[in-house]
């Protein structure tokens, strides 16, 4: 059985299928602490009870032990220590206890889980705004309580088949000839090999879209032959579009208002791979199908697999906290710099990366009216790969696209 409780004013992320009625009161098992920042839910956990879930995360099956955030990051380092990694699925089972029971908090902020690691016997569960919608599921074992997760959510995205084969993906792949020594290693071997991924490189200066065409001349005839071969090539797209005057995707999007604002209504401006890039608002239906529009030029050249990257957002930094590192270590030339003025100005430079400021300063539009990106964080990379797959099932129906994407939400 599955029962509904609404918290203050959900934003809604889509993520449920299934239409329930609310219910009256709170959450059961759980002692619920609201306040007008925040909604907290408390749990006393037996001594041999588990607790499963929270997705794609560090450390064991069961989640016993630790502090995780729901918090889509940019985190190449997945050492146990960490609380988040790219991923945010809100989903707890737990077993072992008085009675067996699922817990799916449907809120796109920043959730910290601490799972019996502050005291040992208690899961406490912190939102950092007070809406949420919440699903509680009981049921005869722990696959029944998935079981109905699975049927609240919606049936999963299936992928193609060839892509159950071998896939080789490393960042470094060059040109043609990378690709092709690759194939040949395989062959060579005796490896299966169904498909390989292709990283930045492939690009025009890390634009989306393109191609370079001295790395790859004829793309589209490359692109056949390695079929022919046996072999589909898997291009990355990343979050970020270039700016530059003349690329047109950058133009289209600065010209009708496409990207993501500051506070002030201006483009909100941060660094990636390219440099300074624009980031599209896909929380924005418009702009969702302008986005997935574009994914027609590689299609249209034999492409039938993609890999959506860097779109937790990952910021290596913003222009407005670049210029005022810059300024602050202009201040700094020619002074003799003590222990802690050294480690401030290294502080500084060292935080530019994916900063909390930063993405405090990002605005969306949702239905007209403007939106923090700390209230929706968790749900930015999900809508780059729904632009995708609206665009894919327009243009091709049930043919299959095989879709990777690294940030992600239920």
């Amino acid at each position: 059985m599955i029962t509904k409780y609404t918290y203050g004013n959900p934003f809604q992320t889509d993520a449920v299928v299934q239409k329930l009625e609310v219910q009256n009161g709170d959450v059961p098992y759980f002692t619920v602490v609201k306040t007008e920042e925040q909604l907290q839910f408390e749990y006393t956990l037996e001594n041999e009870e588990k607790v499963y879930g929270l997705g794609e995360n560090v450390r064991g099956i069961n989640k016993r032990g630790w502090i995780y955030k729901s918090c889509c990051a940019d985190e190449p380092n997945h050492v146990e220590d960490r609380t988040s990694l790219y991923a945010s699925h809100n989903f707890l089972v737990l077993d072992g206890g008085k009675e067996q029971f699922g817990v799916f908090f449907d809120y796109p902020g920043i959730i910290t889980f601490d799972v019996g690691y502050t005291h040992l016997n208690e899961l406490k569960i912190t939102l950092s705004e007070p809406d949420a919608d919440v699903y509680v599921m009981t049921g005869e074992s722990i696959l029944d309580i998935v079981k109905q997760f699975r049927q609240l959510i919606g049936r999963s995205y299936i992928p193609p088949k060839w892509a159950f084969g071998y896939q080789q993906s490393r960042w470094g792949y060059m040109n043609e000839a990378d690709i092709r020594e690759v194939v040949k290693g395989h062959r060579e071997k005796k490896i299966p090999l169904e498909s390989i991924y292709m990283d930045i490189d492939y690009m025009e200066r890390y634009k989306d879209f393109t191609v370079d065409d001295e790395k790859f001349p004829n793309f589209k005839d490359y692109v056949s032959k390695k079929r022919e071969e046996g072999i589909h090539l898997i291009p990355i797209i990343d979050a970020g579009v270039k700016k530059e005057n003349g690329y047109d995707i950058y133009e289209e999007g600065r010209k009708n208002g496409y990207f993501c604002k500051n506070e002030d209504g201006t483009d909100f401006e941060g660094g990636v791979w390219p440099g300074i890039v624009g980031f599209p608002d896909f929380l924005r239906p418009d702009v969702r199908k302008w986005f997935g529009s574009k994914y027609k030029i590689l299609t249209d050249m034999g492409i039938d697999g993609f890999w959506n990257d860097m779109n937790e957002p990952a910021i290596f930094y913003s222009v407005k906290g670049l210029n005022k590192a810059l300024d602050k270590a202009a201040s700094l030339k020619g002074k003799n710099l003590d222990l802690s003025k050294f480690f401030e100005l290294k502080d500084t430079f060292t935080g530019l990366s994916n900063s909390p400021e930063d993405y405090s300063s990002i605005y969306h539009t949702v239905d007209g009216k403007q939106v923090c990106h700390d209230q929706v964080h968790n749900i930015y990379g999900a809508n780059m790969t729904k632009a995708a797959g609206e665009y894919f099932t327009e243009e091709f129906g049930k043919e299959k696209i095989l879709m990777f994407s690294r940030a992600s939400y239920v």
